[in-house]
């Protein structure tokens, strides 16, 4: 079955690590400055989740980890969508029309190098040009 294969095993794995790394309660608070309506609906069925298990009679201890586990895979799936779309974006803007105008963003990641003895006009690596550098004009 063929697949959009937008989120690929590395994206997974990225946003798996970042969790195990910064733990759960960080990297929702960042998501839910990033996407607070997904994030409140999240933390709402979880909690949903957490009050069906306790009146199934499961113990605390169970729920919280069961709750837990589930957060942790909602994180991330989510965390792992949003990577795999921002590559994608890159991935187009690399390859795409925007490339022509910036070469900063060609396929390669190389900027143009200038000839031999003169100063480069390359942005530094923040994305900002030599201030000593004079400017053209746009």
């Amino acid at each position: 079955m063929p697949s959009d294969e937008v989120v690929n095993a590395q994206d997974v794995l990225r946003a798996v690590m970042e969790l195990r790394r910064r733990g759960n309660q960080p990297v929702i608070e960042e998501l839910e400055k990033l996407e607070p309506d997904l994030t409140e609906f999240l933390l709402e069925e979880l909690g949903l989740i957490h009050q069906q298990l306790l009146d199934l009679g499961a113990k605390p201890r169970q729920v919280r980890r069961l709750a837990r586990s589930i957060e942790a895979m909602a994180v991330v799936l989510v965390t792992a969508l949003r990577r795999a779309h921002l590559r994608l974006w890159q991935q187009d803007a690399a390859e795409g029309p925007l490339a022509e105008f910036d070469p900063f963003l060609a396929a390669d990641g190389e900027a143009p190098r200038d000839e031999p003895g003169q100063r480069s006009s390359a942005p530094d690596e923040e994305g900002f040009p030599d201030p000593k550098e004079p400017q053209q004009p746009g």
